[in-house]
């Protein structure tokens, strides 16, 4: 009896000392979207997450693109995880590894490029960058039709890069190629 109290009271101290262990917090991201949006791929840690919200859209044209950047094993990847063109059904692309060779062509050097103080509500945002984690929202405007489809054309040669044969079949299906050189066209009178 004495022992099997005394093994008793040592399972309750056993329980008390290991049971109580402290449980280690994961560490909290240093990642602001409001200081960092532009220099994501060295900012961002492990884990961390970034969806971007582009708007192609211009005059009669409609398209928007979600993207999300997320950080894992110290390697930035993107997905295009939405492309809606029009009324078409929304289209989904893979994950892939945000890696540029093209210095220049990058969204990190484009995003500078944009005005953060621009704001005026007659143009309408063209990155909408969030962390998913924080309550900020970074809008990025453009500044008039000319800067809106020259900024429209470099996030298209972006995408190119990182997703040829996707952006291939879009630019197919949405843009008709010119009419081949070297047909012969006739002037005929009108009566």
């Amino acid at each position: 009896m004495r022992n099997e109290k005394f093994n008793i009271l040592i399972l309750i101290f056993a329980t008390l000392i290991f049971g109580c262990e402290k449980k280690v917090e994961p560490k909290k991201s240093e990642f602001k979207v409001a200081q960092d949006y532009s220099e994501f791929t060295t900012q961002m840690e492990n884990n961390d997450t970034l969806n971007i919200g582009v708007v192609l859209s211009m005059c009669m044209w409609s398209e928007y693109d979600q993207l999300q950047l997320t950080k894992t094993n110290d390697s930035v990847f993107l997905q295009l995880r939405e492309k809606r063109v029009m009324e078409d059904e929304p289209v989904h692309f893979n994950k892939v590894l945000y890696e540029l060779k093209n210095d220049t062509l990058n969204l990190e050097k484009m995003m500078t490029d944009f005005d953060i103080n621009y704001q005026e509500e007659i143009s309408s945002p063209f990155f909408i960058i969030i962390n998913p984690k924080e309550k900020d929202t970074i809008l990025l405007r453009t500044t008039g039709l000319g800067n809106r489809g020259i900024n429209i054309e470099r996030y298209q040669r972006i995408m190119t890069e990182l997703y040829p044969k996707e952006m291939a079949k879009y630019r197919e299906e949405y843009f008709t190629p010119p009419p081949p050189s070297g047909i012969d066209v006739k002037e005929t009178e009108m009566e």
